[in-house]
């Protein structure tokens, strides 16, 4: 059914209550800058011009599509105005545009939030992302009239200064942006009641719609929008996660069941400098080398350290017997399976659970909680630590093959890009040994084993006058040939062989756990002090994380089986310009390959340089983007079937007699109303008056159109209206059979029609059917 346009006056004040609350919900944005005006202010520009362009368009009738478009156009003038200085973005505009928003991915992944605009300006992509927000919120909440869907938008972004900054929310913010969207949802059930409701006195509705805001209507859509509210504000809090703040974040601890644990690697050091020697753990198994015991990944890599990273917990993620399948690894690679049991002794106190890797099983008492991203386990109480405790296990040795691993096809999908990122200043001596080292191994496990090698055969393992740390400048004194380089501990050959890897693309983690324990009795094993180590795990397709070790052979004597064994038929990988194998997850970061200088290095032109070149784009801005998509998804799939069915229903009431009658079929069995079949129109329209809530109007309609239906039908000469004189009628009728219909049927019938994919067929067009007509003549 065709909707009668809205005034001006109605349309613009619906365009802006949407976009002032998305403008209000944008505040949340606050915390990415620490100057938040430089893309408020533009956005306050484009909030008005969203709202005035979709309101006087709406008003003249130019189409859900002609206001979008308009939107877009004009409001992507004023966003490049505000960044670049030009409307339209032709010539030096465009390479000023684009050049400002390289700059802001730049800082984007260069610092944390809030970004400082001193240092680099993000502006260009909150106010993309803003406008993004204000066309998609207006075109559902105005062009639509969708408002609970425009809720979902609002809720996105919400849910990014949350998720990606950890900030809380801001009350006021929040209140105001409730209040805009209850203030949507009031305005558009006055509007669907004002309508197709039905006066009591039968007087006609349409001039009178207003008087239909009553209480009624406004309690209903108070009701509706006070509880989507709550949910919204409850159901987040009602989700039990494990929010662990490192101390490599500096956010400081929260509330709830935040916890601070202390980096792995301090303890590392710490340990393996004692003077004295201390039993730890002991293990029964029938395992004959349990070697390698993981107490923790680190996973994220900034310019100071290697640490753990954010994590966020399910608390279902308990080890009460199976976890997880193996990541990554394929169905049919061989493997056995080792049972441990293990008690802790009473000097090893640790916030994380030691575990052989892979594991299937794990029993422990306690709140303890893995992470499915990395295995490894977490205390999640306060009190909570290893000492004194025994729990039991069971690990999976897999059998690898160098060939196997060799062929290994692409991992994209598989792990996070999380395990490629880099710092977008990464010292160009890394890179360059990283590609000097593996120029001749053709696959990424030949480039793995030949870092291995070269740390194994070219380093010095001591601890004797080593300065600790794994960050970049540490890395780069470690790698250097100068006095004092080449020299270290685990620590660092576990670190420079991950970063290394990552330098060529491959997934790359850092664990911290237990070499290799010894024997103490028949199938018991003790692990102490003194066996603390740190290895690289690289992510191989088909194979998930794999171990290898470039400890020199005075700490780790020996090296996996299948980084000794050889390759047949290597299949050389796709490499990028700058010299870097095509990365299967994400841009890593990191610079161009380029010689070693101290010399600053000039920003690369707009234009000139690939993501991965510039340092890749940030994570977040991903998965800004990848909601983006699922969001645009969602709302199309939500909305096409409403929107097909009304754009079938505007047609056929355009159309004569027999395409309203169709219609009126389908709309009947859309609203669960029985249509009798094999009836004449006049024997149709008797089963149907019952259903038309009694009103006069509905049913004189009703017969108007059967009378027009036997004229077009059996008059010799045909129907004499024309198409178009039918539309009030079929309005005039599917009213009266909306307004008996419950609301949840008439829901059902506007968002998932019966009739969708199987319309009435229309009966012969607009002129009588040739057999009805040629029988009628007959028979006179």
């Amino acid at each position: 059914m065709s909707r009668p346009a809205p005034s001006p006056g109605a349309a613009l004040t619906t365009a802006g209550f949407a976009a002032a609350t998305t403008w209000v919900t944008l505040l949340s944005w606050r915390g990415f800058t620490d100057r938040p005006a430089t893309f408020l202010v533009p956005l306050v520009v484009l909030a008005v011009v969203v709202a005035g362009v979709g309101g006087l368009g709406r008003a003249a009738r130019i189409g859900t599509g002609g206001v979008l478009l308009l939107q877009t156009l004009l409001g992507g003038m004023v966003a490049s105005y505000a960044v670049s200085g030009s409307p339209v973005p032709i010539g030096g505009a465009w390479t000023d545009l684009r050049a400002a928003v390289d700059l802001a991915v730049e800082g984007a992944q260069a610092f944390a939030p809030p970004v400082p605009t001193s240092e680099a300006d993000v502006a260009p992509l909150l106010i993309g992302g803003g406008l993004l927000c204000l066309l998609l919120v207006d075109l559902l909440a105005a062009g639509l009239r969708r408002t609970p869907l425009a809720g979902i938008p609002l809720l996105t972004i919400y849910s990014l200064p949350v998720g990606l900054v950890g900030t809380e929310l801001t009350w006021w913010v929040f209140a105001l942006s409730a209040l805009g969207f209850l203030v949507l949802l009031f305005r558009q059930e006055a509007a669907t009641v004002g309508r197709w409701g039905r006066a009591l006195d039968g007087e006609d509705r349409t001039a009178s719609a207003p008087a239909l805001q009553s209480a009624g209507v406004r309690l209903g859509a108070a009701t509706v929008g006070l509880t989507a509210t709550a949910l919204a504000v409850v159901v987040p809090l009602a989700i039990p996660t494990l929010d662990v703040q490192l101390l490599d974040i500096g956010r400081g601890t929260g509330g709830g069941d935040g916890i601070e644990i202390e980096n792995p690697m301090v303890d590392l050091r710490r340990d393996l400098n004692r003077g004295q020697d201390v039993p730890l753990l002991r293990m029964r198994t029938n395992d004959p080398d349990p070697s390698y015991l993981r107490i923790s990944v680190l996973s994220r890599f900034t310019a100071n350290e290697w640490s753990s990273g954010d994590r966020e917990i399910p608390t279902e993620n308990r080890p009460e017997g199976r976890v997880p399948d193996l990541t990554g690894v394929d169905p049919d690679v061989p493997r056995t399976t080792f049972d441990y049991d293990v008690e802790v002794l009473e000097d090893f106190r640790s916030t994380w659970l030691p575990t052989m890797a892979p594991v299937t099983t794990v029993r422990a008492d306690g709140d303890w909680r893995y992470d499915v991203e990395t295995m490894d386990f977490l205390a999640a109480d306060d009190d909570l630590d290893t000492s004194g405790l025994r729990y039991s296990m069971t690990g999976v040795q897999l059998d690898l093959s160098a060939q196997e691993l060799a062929d290994a096809g692409t991992s994209a999908g598989q792990v996070s890009a999380d395990f490629t990122e880099l710092p977008p200043d990464m010292p160009a001596i890394i890179r360059q040994l990283a590609n000097d080292v593996t120029a001749s191994a053709p696959t990424r496990f030949e480039k793995a084993v030949a870092l291995q090698d070269w740390f194994r055969e070219n380093f010095t393992y001591s601890l004797d006058q080593v300065p600790p740390g794994n960050g970049t400048d540490d890395l780069v004194s470690f790698l250097s040939t100068d006095e004092g380089g080449r020299v270290g501990y685990c620590e660092q050959f576990a670190a420079a062989m991950a970063v290394m890897a990552r330098q060529l693309g491959i997934p790359a983690r850092v664990a911290v756990g237990f070499l290799v324990p010894d024997e103490v009795e028949r199938g018991v094993f003790e692990y102490s002090a003194y066996d603390l180590h740190a290895w690289p795990e690289l992510f191989i397709a088909g194979a998930g994380w794999v171990r290898f070790e470039p400890t020199p052979a005075d700490r780790a004597s020996g090296v996996p089986t299948y980084t000794r064994q050889s390759v047949d038929g290597p299949v050389e990988e796709p490499i990028t310009p700058g010299g870097r194998p095509q990365d299967d997850t994400a841009a890593p970061g990191g610079p161009a390959d380029e010689e070693p200088s101290a010399e600053p290095t000039e920003t690369p032109e707009a234009g000139t340089g690939s993501a991965t070149e510039t340092g890749g784009v940030p994570s977040w801005v991903g998965t800004v983007l990848a909601w983006t998509a699922a969001l645009l998804l969602l709302v199309g799939l939500a909305v096409s079937p409403r929107a097909w069915r009304d754009r079938r229903r505007r047609q056929r009431l355009a159309g004569g007699p027999e395409h309203v009658w169709a219609e009126l079929r389908d709309s009947a069995l859309d609203l669960g109303v029985p249509w009798p079949e094999g009836r004449s129109p006049r024997e149709t329209a008797s089963g149907l008056q019952p259903h038309l809530a009694g009103s006069q109007e509905s049913v004189a309609a009703l017969e108007a159109l059967v009378v027009a239906l036997e004229r077009s039908r059996y008059s010799r000469a045909g129907g004499t209206a024309t198409a178009g004189d039918w539309e009030p009628l079929g309005v005039a009728v599917l009213a009266g059979l909306r307004a008996t219909a419950a609301d949840g049927v008439r829901r059902r019938a506007a968002w998932a029609p019966r009739t969708l994919l199987r319309p009435t067929r229309v009966a012969g067009g607009d002129a009588a059917p040739a057999v009805e007509r040629e029988l009628v003549d007959q028979a006179r």
